[in-house]
């Protein structure tokens, strides 16, 4: 199945990505829904699951639903769920004692803790998680049940970080605090520990785990995020596009986005004023929607660009390559935030998948993936001035932009592909594996053998 085959000598057994491993992927957050296409985690979870089943490999995902853990095995079939058996957590007992104490919540407005959920993951992660090689986990904040059963049952852990949630929060003025705060601190701590491997979107992510979480550095891998190169390499008739959305041969500045406060999209519409003056029929496309939407609307009135501004509102995911086959050039403005940008924008990738020419500023992994002048053109945030003159550049000329977009399309395909980033979570799988292959079964929890542990 595989073209290559990575292996690491440990023990007596050898484990490669040849196995078909069984895999469980888990996100204990209740408000997080895996069939919407926001925010990017629904995406990114999504397309790693189906990569490694494409792959050959056993997933099934695990999530709360309301007072339940369900499954889905078959990511291409998401609304297919099955209900997670439950011990005490589903008892009589605790559903009535859980009750009780989120009605006093609601009364004195005490805040989230995520106890009663964390216990009802924990319930059924120990009731289910012996059959499965290792247990992957996508980060969220109070969230640590899943981590407390792979420990007992001694299953391999591994956790993905796209963020610090704790600093999210912070930053977007939603601070935890008083026993909230002191809870998920202790919770992360207790999920970092217990981890074989903490895998990471941003070096800006990993530095904050080594200095602020202390997590060992040799624990820490850096895997960015990728794009569906096959959805975004789609070719479509540029001019049909442009005439559906009411464009003509004009140049077309665009965003994809859920319009946060740190995209930056004040400055993007500042600096299209300059884009203007140089060449005034030029339009500006925004594709999304979010918070910051009334701010941008309001900011291109007065600077009197308003006109000049489509914005789409939310659209489907599966449509936004053909809102990119209109753009000549694709924007991402991003803001500094008094933190180095600590995740690891999926606007990114997609752009480049699609082919389109760049211009970016240099906050956190943009610059370790853009190649100024080459896959793109970068600008200081917050430079005004020197982001209209790269947007300028790049529309007057057409044969510099074709070139950044195959340059960018061809990094795509080779580095940042789904696929590419199953292949790393393969060796990563197996390389805690052959580690832990002489060690991992405690007497009396037999660990189940890898199926087909032949290699075909």
């Amino acid at each position: 199945m595989f073209s290559t085959c990575v292996t690491i000598q440990s023990g007596n057994e050898l484990v490669s990505r040849r196995h078909k491993l069984r895999i469980a992927y888990v996100v204990q957050n209740p408000s997080f829904d895996l069939l919407t296409e926001s925010p990017a985690i629904a995406i990114t979870v999504k397309n790693v699951v189906r990569s490694l089943q494409v792959a050959g490999h056993h997933v099934d995902y695990y999530d709360l639903r309301g007072r339940c853990v369900s499954c889905i095995a078959d990511m291409s079939a998401p609304e297919r769920r099955l209900t997670s058996r439950l011990g005490f957590s589903g008892t009589y007992a605790f559903r009535l004692v859980e009750s009780g104490v989120r009605r006093v919540q609601r009364i004195v407005k005490g805040r989230y803790l995520a106890l009663f959920d964390s216990l009802r993951f924990y319930d059924a992660c120990m009731r289910a998680l012996s059959q499965y090689d290792v247990c992957h986990e996508h980060n969220s904040v109070l969230s640590v049940g899943a981590a407390l059963a792979c420990k007992q049952l001694n299953i391999p852990y591994i956790i993905t970080v796209d963020a610090d949630p704790i600093l999210e929060l912070e930053i977007q003025g939603m601070p935890l605090k008083g026993l909230q705060l002191a809870l998920a601190h202790w919770e992360a701590r207790q999920t970092y520990r217990i981890a074989r491997r903490v895998l990471c979107l941003s070096e800006a992510t990993r530095q904050r785990l080594i200095t602020y979480w202390k997590v060992p550095a040799d624990k820490i891998l850096v895997l960015p995020l990728a794009a569906d190169i096959d959805l975004f390499g789609q070719q479509y008739d540029r001019d049909e596009v442009r005439r559906s959305l009411g464009f003509g041969d004009e140049p077309v500045v665009g965003f994809v986005g859920s319009f946060q406060m740190w995209h930056g999209l004040e400055d993007l519409v500042e600096s299209f004023v300059s884009v203007r003056r140089r060449f005034p029929n030029s339009h500006l496309l925004l594709v999304g929607d979010g918070p910051g939407r009334a701010a941008v609307e309001d900011h291109a009135r007065r600077l009197g660009v308003y006109d000049s501004m489509t914005i789409t509102g939310r659209v489907s995911y599966r449509d936004i390559p053909r809102y990119l086959a209109a753009m000549d050039v694709a924007a991402a403005p991003y803001r500094r935030l008094g933190y180095e940008m600590w995740f690891s924008p999926l606007k990114l990738y997609e752009y480049m998948a699609a082919g389109k020419t760049i211009v970016a500023t240099r906050c956190g992994q943009i610059s370790e993936v853009i190649q100024e002048g080459i896959t793109g053109l970068l600008v200081e945030p917050g430079d005004i001035s020197g982001f209209a003159q790269a947007v300028c550049r790049a529309i007057a000329d057409p044969a510099f932009r074709r070139k950044l977009g195959i340059n960018a399309r061809h990094q795509a395909e080779t580095k940042h592909s789904w696929t590419h980033l199953a292949e790393r979570l393969e060796e990563v799988y197996c390389g805690i594996l052959n580690a832990t292959s002489q060690t991992c079964s405690k007497p009396g929890i037999p660990r189940r053998k890898l199926d087909d542990a032949k290699t075909v």
